[in-house]
């Protein structure tokens, strides 16, 4: 049986040619040069067993998987002999002298039984799903690769670019060659019917046409008009017996007969687009000599757009060419250039333009050179201050900003021509997919020829290399989506994890939360053309990338749905989207409760601070009213005018008793004192029993107020009430008998000293 496994692979090898082949060894990244068995496990991972360990393989990158001591698994030796796959997906290896087994789902080994042993053959040849064919070699392992395109070389357009395309109102599609020189004309039912020929007829064999055709136009009336490089401008009139007349058309007026492309307006007129003589217009094309306007410039001209409200558009080399069509005088038609400017962020974003279309919604779409796609509106687009939205490889879901055509589809999606893939795009939901390389053939190099829906529905492109038709069921289906898994897990000083392949749940600790983890579509024939994109709790898909690892930093505790989708080997999106469950541990400080003891804690702190503010408000103004009780008590001391029937004043303070008898001790000494300059605070401190730093700490504590403070409020009240009784005295006392009087010795002093505390002179306050 192995026998003729072996010999119907080979005949498979020899059956179709194959386009390349690929050796692994151990300069590739296996463990070891020497591989004695390949299999693959029902997740698509390719396995390999070497005479060092196991090695998983995933499309980019081998993996090696050993058993460590310390794992409860005697194994005595990583060579390994044969592996083998059993029903439940987990791999079964066998040595010289023993047999174990790697589980699939916990990446754990287990011994087995020697009875496992009659179960474990020797594979040297395998083929994958996607039917490429793994032989194992003397030093390493050959994939041989079974590459299929989706896309259809036009028979005998190999090694000529496709330039110009048409479709007639026959229902017959033309394309135009460049190299060869032909025009070949197809049926609808895609059938060559022949190739046209300078004598206007179709000839079977291959017959070159004798010019260069770079773009083709047919007019409502049945004329083409076809543009050639070196310069021409021909017209075909077809004749009664299908064959056409051909005219060079040599119109005074065109300047520059390079026609890069032909358009008509409403009218009936024809516009032309010129590589070096800008744009033209043949206002009488059915005339047998027609005219031709030149609206003066020398631009290189790529692509035209005549718009339904009347509107010249052409995308050139350098920006874009607008005009409004004169209706009535056409030679009067002026335009105006639009190129970037670096100081509008909504200018447009490229000089070099390569195509323009409307499709058909108001919207207009501009293909620049390395810009990706402009996106206006006729409207503003004719208007003083023209606003371009921009769509490129770092701001929407476009992968190529190398735009060279585009061609809008009947469901309002866009097919853009890039210089080496095509892109289908939605702009409306910024959603695009991608048809690469592989979908048209080993190596795509695209032409600047806008595609064409053939009569069947499929699509016809043009490449530097020949004509390709992709079928609408080779664009929009995909017949086998590629399996996508997790790979591994890699976190910071720990050992790589890739036991993530078949989890549903990732539960990462508070140590972990900055990680790795790496993703692949398991692809074997060709994965360079692979993107993936990822999103997070159902949002917005992030921009594709070949890249297939998310980087994680700090992530933030919670629980987390991240979704990852990639596109098959054709570039194409897939059905795939593998989900995962992120579950990050929080820190003991991250918890509900911590967080809810923490609010707490900071409003009890609130609480206290506020409480403090109003204690120490309080405090001030119960001092505040106790030292103004305390200084009228020395003014009603001083004069002997307090009302004897009333309760004695020092009754009024709110003070313990001795504290009362304190303040008396104090009161008593500054009203015997208060005229005495000589009076100082170590007497007052000793009249009231008490040292000189107790007597102010003791008044700073009742009264907010320090001794020597309180002597001289007390000499500036009695002041204050001498300089108001002296009024009504006939013999009134001067300043300076008040100074003295009141315990200062100098005038001036006094005076200032009165003056700070009551804001005027004694003079002045003795009116």
């Amino acid at each position: 049986m192995r026998l003729l496994t072996t010999f119907l692979l080979c005949l498979c090898i020899q059956a179709v040619k194959p386009q390349s082949a690929i050796t692994y060894d151990d300069r590739s990244g296996l463990s070891h040069w020497i591989v004695s068995g390949v299999v693959q496990d029902p997740q698509g991972f390719m396995w390999l067993s070497t005479w060092n360990g196991l090695n998983r393989f995933d499309g980019y990158e081998f993996r090696q998987v050993k058993a460590v001591p310390g794992n409860g698994v005697d194994i005595p030796s990583e060579v390994i002999r044969s592996i083998a796959i059993d029903p439940s997906g987990n791999i079964l290896c066998k040595t010289d002298a023993a047999c174990f087994m790697l589980d699939s789902k916990t990446y754990q080994f287990r011994e087995l039984p020697d009875s496992f042993l009659k179960h474990i053959s020797k594979n040297t040849m395998l083929k994958d799903r996607e039917g490429n064919i793994w032989q194992i070699e003397r030093y390493g392992i050959t994939k041989t690769l079974r590459p299929h395109h989706p896309a259809t070389l036009v028979e005998g357009t190999s090694d000529v670019q496709a330039r110009a395309f048409l479709k007639d109102r026959h229902e017959r599609w033309w394309l135009a060659t460049k190299e060869d020189e032909c025009i070949r004309i197809f049926s609808s039912e895609n059938e060559l019917k022949g190739y046209l020929g300078a004598d206007g007829r179709l000839h079977r064999s291959k017959t070159p046409f004798g010019q260069r055709a770079y773009c083709m136009m047919e007019t409502p009336k049945g004329d083409i008009w076809i543009g050639c490089k070196p310069g021409a401008l021909l017209r075909l009139r077809e004749r009664h017996d299908g064959t056409y007349d051909i005219s060079n058309i040599q119109p005074a007026g065109l300047t520059n007969n390079t026609i890069y492309h032909i358009a008509e307006d409403r009218q009936g007129r024809v516009w032309l687009g010129t590589f070096g003589g800008g744009v033209h217009c043949i206002p009488n094309p059915e005339d047998e000599i027609p005219s031709c306007i030149h609206f003066g410039g020398k631009d290189k001209v790529r692509r035209l757009l005549v718009t339904e409200r009347g509107y010249v558009i052409a995308a050139t080399t350098n920006g874009l060419l607008v005009g409004r069509i004169d209706q009535t005088n056409v030679s009067k038609t002026t335009f105006n250039q639009l190129i970037r400017d670096g100081h509008r962020a909504s200018s447009l974003a490229g000089n070099a333009t390569m195509d323009i279309v409307c499709d058909g919604h108001g919207h207009i779409f501009i293909a620049t050179e390395n810009y990706g796609i402009d996106m206006t509106t006729e409207e503003s687009l004719c208007s003083t201050t023209p606003h371009f939205s921009h769509f490129s490889k770092a701001t929407s879901s476009l992968t190529s900003d190398a735009c060279l055509s585009i061609a809008v589809k009947d469901d309002g999606h866009l097919l853009i021509v890039c210089t080496d893939r095509v892109m289908e795009w939605t702009p409306e939901k910024d959603e695009c997919n991608t048809y690469s390389t592989h979908f048209w053939n080993s190596t795509s190099h695209f032409s600047e020829e806008r595609p064409m829906q053939l009569p069947d529905g499929s699509w016809l492109f043009g490449q530097e290399q020949g004509a390709y038709i992709a079928t609408q069921h080779s664009l929009n289906t995909i017949d086998d989506s590629p399996p996508l898994v997790f790979t591994e897990l890699a976190v910071n000083g720990k050992p790589v994890q890739l036991d993530v392949a078949q989890r549903d749940t990732l539960v990462i600790d508070t140590d972990e939360r900055s990680f790795v983890l790496s993703y692949a579509a398991l692809v074997y024939t060709d994965n360079s053309d692979i993107c993936y994109r990822s999103r997070m709790n159902g949002g917005a898909w992030s921009n594709s990338s070949s890249k297939h690892s998310l980087t994680f930093y700090d992530i933030q505790p919670g629980t987390y749905q991240l979704e990852v989708q990639s596109t098959d080997h054709y570039g194409r999106w897939a059905d795939n989207t593998r989900g995962l469950t992120i579950i990050v541990s929080p820190h003991w400080y991250e918890t509900l409760w911590a967080k809810v003891l923490g609010l707490m804690l900071l409003i009890a702190i609130a609480v206290a601070c506020i409480y403090t503010i109003f204690y120490i408000r309080n405090l001030h103004r119960q001092r505040s009213e106790l030292l103004k009780k305390y200084m009228d008590l020395l003014a009603s001391a001083d004069t002997g005018k307090q009302d004897q029937k009333k309760e004695p004043a020092t009754m009024s303070l709110d003070v313990s008793d001795a504290d009362r008898r304190f303040l008396d001790k104090v009161k008593e000494y500054i009203n015997a004192n208060i005229g005495n300059a000589d009076a100082n605070i170590d007497d007052m401190a000793a009249f009231s029993a008490v040292s000189r730093s107790t007597l102010n700490r003791k008044l700073r504590s009742l009264l907010d107020i320090t001794a020597t403070q309180l002597l001289i409020d007390a000499r500036m009240e009695k002041a204050r009430q001498m300089l108001v009784s002296n009024s009504e005295k006939e013999e009134k006392l001067s300043v300076t008998e008040i100074t003295y009087q009141c315990g200062y010795t100098d005038p001036r002093y006094f005076s200032r000293c009165f003056k700070q505390k009551y804001g005027k002179t004694p003079t002045e306050y003795a009116g």
